[in-house]
């Protein structure tokens, strides 16, 4: 018996089993508001996007959730259920403890990047603190392949951004954490994308003034 978790603009969770596991199940719903083919096509090339870049994700060393099956024409996924709490709780309630975790985030994105994915979704809701202190990256319903620097600082800037509005006291220790463990394994790309991520906050704001 599955049991409803949450509800999202895109797709809604149910707490499950699979296989004798504890299971997720991301289900996206049909949206009347889109023609019905266009929508059809549209959950199912999500559906399936989502599951190739959760693996992809793993392969590249970043953990995630275990992608227990894949169900196109119902448009669901089939994930292992990640105990432990979101970083956005942790840093909420205990920043001594999750303060050094964005180094790791950092190396985490780093290796996402390097190989080509973009998280597209990457706020502290989005990781978890497993029981074992592991950080797993959930959520890729947004994710997309690219190898443009100006599309990994997309990503970085919206964590700078969620770290900056939800995380006031601990955002430029976090982001400088973050950043220190980007630069561990990208090297000198480091400091371009950190210069297009300015790039973009330059551009928010003459948009907002214009």
């Amino acid at each position: 018996m599955e049991r409803l978790m949450a509800r999202g603009a895109e797709a809604d969770l149910f707490l499950g089993r699979w296989l004798g596991h504890e299971a997720v199940v991301k289900v996206r719903p049909p949206r009347g508001y889109r023609h019905e083919r266009l929508d059809v096509a549209l959950r199912a090339r999500r559906t399936l996007r989502e599951a190739e870049l959760l693996v992809a994700a793993k392969l590249a060393g970043v953990p995630t959730p275990q992608l227990f099956f894949v169900d196109a024409k119902g448009m669901k996924l089939v994930m292992g259920r990640v105990k432990g709490r979101r970083l956005k709780e942790l840093l909420e309630r205990s920043p001594s403890r999750a303060l050094p975790l964005f180094q790791q985030l950092g190396r985490h994105v780093a290796l996402l990047h390097r190989s080509g994915i973009m998280h597209g979704d990457l706020t502290t809701s989005n990781v978890f603190v497993s029981d074992d202190g592991v950080l797993v990256l959930i959520d890729f319903g947004l994710s997309y392949r690219s190898q443009r620097e100006e599309d990994m600082a997309v990503d970085i800037h919206l964590l700078k951004s969620v770290l900056e509005g939800a995380h006031t006291r601990s955002a430029r220790r976090a982001f400088s954490l973050f950043m220190k463990g980007y630069a561990e394994l990208l090297g000198d790309a480091a400091p371009r994308i950190l210069k297009r991520v300015s790039e973009i906050e330059r551009r928010g704001r003459y948009a907002r003034e214009g």
